[in-house]
């Protein structure tokens, strides 16, 4: 297991601010992140050391598509149910008192914009505009050509 602990502490930030860009919610980006890094162990040895943090992208990504699923098919059925959900209620969350109302409001409107792009655009944005990676890094690790990227 050696390295494992130096790449956890290399990457949890990165994979926690990935998630959360992705699901717009903090629990679910710590509780994704949780469960990643859990596979991140159970998988070290059979992992190529020079494509972890790919690796971890992916994973990532497959379970924040697996919660975006998960929403909507609890939409479908409560609005089955109710016949309508108050719009917004996703994106109910309370607001960080440290930050300026201008960053907030930025912040939110980020998020709302996120929240309605497709998958894989909205990984690609998210890797490429608030995680900084190189159109390279994130072909490696969407495992898409660099044309679609």
């Amino acid at each position: 297991m050696r390295g494992f602990d130096t790449m956890v502490d290399q990457c949890r930030h990165r994979l926690f601010s990935f998630a959360y860009y992705n699901l717009g919610d903090r629990e679910e980006a710590k509780d994704v992140v949780q469960d990643v890094l859990i596979k991140l162990w159970e998988n070290w040895d059979s992992i190529e050391k020079g494509r972890v943090m790919s690796w971890l992208l992916q994973v990532t990504r497959n379970r924040c598509l697996d919660i975006h699923r998960t929403r909507q098919t609890r939409t479908t059925l409560l609005r089955q149910n109710q016949n309508s959900i108050p719009p917004g209620q996703s994106m109910n969350r309370p607001e960080n008192p440290e930050t300026t109302l201008e960053n907030s409001d930025f912040r939110r409107q980020v998020e709302a914009g996120l929240q309605v792009i497709e998958e894989p655009y909205r990984s690609i944005v998210i890797l490429r505009e608030i995680e900084d990676y190189t159109y390279a890094q994130i072909c490696a690790a969407l495992d898409m050509p660099l044309n679609t990227v």
